[in-house]
């Protein structure tokens, strides 16, 4: 039996902190270093950090130090809103014989261009190590679930993802609430064009793959805001939402082919029962649907318990929906050590077959 893995962890956030509470409480990994970007955390004690007993391990802001540390891999998941804006350390991370893991949009680089693509290719290469862009979305979702449910149906003529975040009993989430438009007047929000850019760049990736594993070539892409107002007082955690502003902020992609709707993604961030978007049953919830010969709908909640009807677990205090893709990107760990150095993407399933669909 090997050692545990030593696993380091870049941005001790909404994703890290559980990132940092799960590698500590499980035996197979060893948590390596703690990268951080707040200088108040520098020095920190990384359990006490996110809320657990002291550790031993120290976080840093200096990421020259954090690089040469004795870690196999890092899960990187540091806050750039989308935007690409760690591209310097990930690639900083690969030369230096880092494998890294991310939820951020680093899945499939193609879509930003052969140029890029082949940066961070040579960057891996240069130092033995693997990037793997992977989460929950992307990552499970569209990339194995839905092409799995594919294999299932003849004629696809149409994917629809769709995923709905309660964002109501967010602590400490004000700035994230005002930055998504909630709170403010529909046409006003209409206009927050970086928010839609920010999930952008993270989900018309997935149909970009999904399109190329299916043989598919996408005409364009539109996307089309779905914003909606509330009637009454919404008190939350962090904010309260007057009557006449944005309750629930959602945004839906879709891709063409053949002058044909092919892929559709929509996200919906609402915030309590007042603003729950039709047919969403939980606060952490995904549906996949596939329109074919027969037809086909798959939805998954996530909860801390069922058994115990609990939303979150006491020892753990982010959103399920959080949890999952920290559980994605641990559970990959093993999978990205051992693969060739270079850019990694999800195993596929045996999907939807057509005689000549498929490049070869």
């Amino acid at each position: 039996m090997r050692k545990p893995y030593r696993v380091a962890v870049a941005g001790p956030g909404g994703l890290g902190a559980p990132s940092i509470r799960e590698v500590l409480r499980l035996p197979e990994y060893e948590l390596a270093g703690v990268l951080a970007y707040s200088p108040d955390k520098h020095g920190k004690d990384a359990g006490e950090l996110v809320g657990i007993a002291p550790c031993g391990i120290k976080a840093t802001t200096d990421f020259d130090a954090f690089k040469k540390l004795d870690a196999e891999v890092v899960i990187f998941t540091a806050r750039d809103n989308g935007q690409w804006g760690t591209d310097d350390h990930i690639l900083a991370l690969l030369e230096a014989g880092k494998d890294v893991i991310t939820p951020l949009p680093y899945h499939y680089l193609k879509v930003r261009g052969a140029a890029v693509e082949a940066k961070f290719k040579a960057a891996a290469e240069k130092g033995g190590a693997t990037l793997f862009g992977y989460g929950i979305t992307p990552g499970f979702f569209n990339e194995r679930l839905a092409m799995t449910l594919t294999g299932l149906t003849n004629d696809v003529e149409h994917i629809k993802f769709q995923e709905f975040f309660n964002a109501e009993p967010l602590a400490g989430a004000l700035q994230t609430l005002q930055l998504f438009g909630f709170g403010t007047p529909k046409e006003v929000a209409e206009q927050n064009q970086m928010v839609a850019m920010m999930a952008e760049n993270y989900l018309v990736e997935p149909i970009h793959y999904a399109a190329d594993q299916l043989g598919i070539k996408i005409d364009k892409i539109e996307r089309k805001p779905q914003l909606a107002v509330t009637k009454q007082l919404i008190k939350t955690p962090a904010m309260d939402i007057q009557p006449g502003t944005v309750g629930c902020v959602s945004y839906a992609w879709t891709a063409y082919a053949n002058g044909k709707p092919f892929y559709t993604t929509e996200v919906y961030w609402f915030l309590g029962d007042a603003m729950r978007p039709e047919g969403c049953v939980g606060n952490d919830f995904w549906t996949v649907q596939i329109e074919g010969r027969p037809s086909l709908k798959v939805s998954i909640e996530a909860k801390g318990s069922f058994a115990k009807n609990l939303y979150m677990r006491p020892d753990e205090p982010s959103p399920p929906g959080y949890t999952l893709t920290v559980v994605a990107m641990l559970q990959a760990v093993p999978a990205v050590i051992a693969a060739k150095p270079g850019l990694m993407l999800p195993d596929m399933p045996q999907i939807h077959w057509k005689p000549d669909q498929r490049n070869e």
